[in-house]
């Protein structure tokens, strides 16, 4: 049976071709614009890692190319039902593996120097406002990391009979252990709470009420995770710590990716978003208590 395409539609940055083939179906994943070869080495990277740690169940990967003229990945086809926001425990099942520990400050330069912070200004203002927070709250001098998914979100998830796949590991690379569960829970409420809450000429609504919505999700992922945090001996001030290195991470990879976005509407979503992420920031960073 000679191979037929029943579906193709791009994204921002890629092109999506679902193969209907002799025996199963398959998907070609093209890279199109924004950072194509690393964005391909950072997921035949991701799916290798997962694959072999078993953390969670991946598509396989048949086959890949990355050359100067095009980069595409081919995986299994996965028909599924969309995940919802409260599965991650179903997904999420096993116990983070460490990599190494790295000094504050190098974690925090080493998200400038990847998204390429030298020329923005605003960013380098928030990196040395947190710099100079975690000198001033006398935090541990050292972060635990891991490799991260970098985009763990239900979107990126999808259920087939009892089993649940993960897949989109583009942004895959070392960051905070805690990476991948801070954005299962952040991204969508944040994402949604504040496209209710930023006008679309960027304006908040009600300061007052988002700072306090800012400050109970903190609470809420702080409980959500709780018992790992326990587990891995980290603090309310520490895990304070770890969640602004998330923002800030971010936020920057929003920012990083915003340049390739095309859609109107969507590239106001993501502003609302990075304004919601800012506005975090420095909530946390003006604010002694936890």
């Amino acid at each position: 049976m000679i191979e037929k395409i029943i579906k193709t539609y791009n994204t921002d940055k890629k092109k999506i071709i679902i193969i209907k083939g002799e025996n199963t179906h398959k998907v070609y994943k093209i890279y199109l614009r924004g950072n194509k070869r690393l964005e391909h080495k950072n997921e035949i990277k991701g799916y290798s890692y997962f694959k072999r740690i078993k953390l969670f169940k991946i598509p396989k990967l048949y086959n890949h190319l990355n050359s100067k003229s095009i980069s595409y990945i081919e995986l299994e086809y996965i028909k599924g039902k969309k995940v919802s926001f409260f599965d991650f425990k179903k997904i999420f099942k096993k116990n983070i593996r460490l990599t190494k520990t790295i000094s504050d400050t190098r974690y925090i330069n080493n998200i400038s120097v990847f998204y390429k912070h030298k020329k923005n200004k605003k960013l380098i203002r928030i990196e040395n406002d947190i710099k100079d927070y975690l000198k001033k709250k006398n935090f541990k001098l050292n972060s635990k990391l891991s490799l991260t998914h970098g985009d763990f979100a239900h979107y990126n998830c999808l259920k087939r009979d009892n089993n649940f796949y993960v897949f989109d590991f583009e942004k895959f690379r070392e960051r905070i252990f805690l990476f991948d569960h801070f954005n299962w829970q952040y991204h969508s409420i944040i994402l949604n709470i504040g496209s209710i809450l930023i006008s679309n000429k960027l304006i908040f609504r009600n300061n007052f009420l988002t700072n306090v919505i800012l400050k109970y999700i903190k609470f809420l992922i702080y409980f959500k995770f709780k018992k790992i945090l326990v587990n891995y001996k980290i603090d309310k001030k520490e895990f304070t710590k770890f969640y602004l290195f998330y923002l800030f991470e971010k936020q920057s990879i929003l920012l990083f990716d915003l340049k390739f976005v095309k859609n109107i509407k969507k590239k106001i979503l993501t502003r609302k978003f990075i304004m919601m992420i800012k506005k975090n920031i420095y909530f946390i960073l003006s604010n002694e208590k936890f």
